[in-house]
């Protein structure tokens, strides 16, 4: 009867260990957003409308390269890529598959600086496919004779903006906790357009006062925008300065 009774027990035992390790291994359909395999990931291709650049001629305007930048839901670290500034598309695999993927295509000039700027929002990847998604560039201005961590003295201070004719420009300065709008002390405005020929546009401000501004040239239209953080010295001389060392690349 003990021997009986043992056999059961063994059995017993030996059957919840068979369920503990089948139950241990059929974790299979869990998933971790954070980890991406590749049969959970698919391709986008990036077509570029709007990319021509205005006056290609000079530095500001030149496109070397154009950077594709993928966020959604569940991406922790952005999908980037670069291809060539003559391509009119680009392809970029190794998507996280999923809804609401936003993409972005920025246009890249010598300087490191994006010039045209454009993005699509909603965009649903599926694992193993192929998504098209066309993307119109719109110009962004950028600062033609500042760069950013510059001393600049205040007398003769002129700001000169690149972007596309077709788009008026304003520059905006934050000093001190405040936003406000440049305005040029010819014309009283803060609006200011570029030259259809060179793509430039200047404003001359009042004298600012000495300290670290932050100023942003913003495409009128659309907002699109571009920064650059300066320190102001010598705001009360009275005699006439160089505005910058480096010479404008036109």
């Amino acid at each position: 009867m003990s021997r009986l009774k043992g056999f059961i027990m063994s059995s017993v035992i030996l059957l919840f260990a068979i369920l503990m390790i089948a139950s241990c291994g059929g974790n299979s359909g869990s998933s971790n957003s954070s980890t991406y395999s590749s049969n959970n990931t698919g391709t986008i291709k990036a077509i570029v409308t709007g990319s021509k650049s205005f006056n290609p001629n000079i530095s500001h305007g030149k496109i070397v390269k154009y950077k594709i930048t993928i966020t959604g839901e569940g991406i922790e670290a952005p999908v980037v890529a670069e291809i060539d500034g003559t391509a009119d598309s680009g392809t970029v695999e190794g998507v996280p598959s999923g809804d609401e993927r936003t993409v972005r295509v920025e246009a890249i000039n010598p300087n490191e600086l994006s010039i045209r700027d454009g993005e699509v929002s909603g965009v649903h990847v599926s694992s193993g496919e192929t998504e098209d998604v066309e993307i119109t560039l719109e110009s962004v201005p950028v600062f033609a004779n500042i760069k950013s961590g510059a001393s600049i003295p205040n007398t003769r201070f002129i700001v000169r903006v690149f972007s596309d004719p077709k788009d008026p420009v304003m520059v905006e300065d934050e000093f001190g906790g405040s936003i406000a709008a440049m305005t040029d002390v010819s014309t009283s405005g803060i609006e200011i357009s570029p030259n259809v020929v060179t793509g430039i546009a200047s404003i001359s401000p009042a004298l600012l006062s000495v300290g670290e501004h932050s100023l942003t040239a913003k495409n009128y239209r659309t907002n699109r925008s571009s920064n650059v953080i300066v320190r102001i010295i010598d705001g009360t001389k009275q005699k006439g300065a160089p505005f910058f060392s480096v010479k404008e690349n036109l």
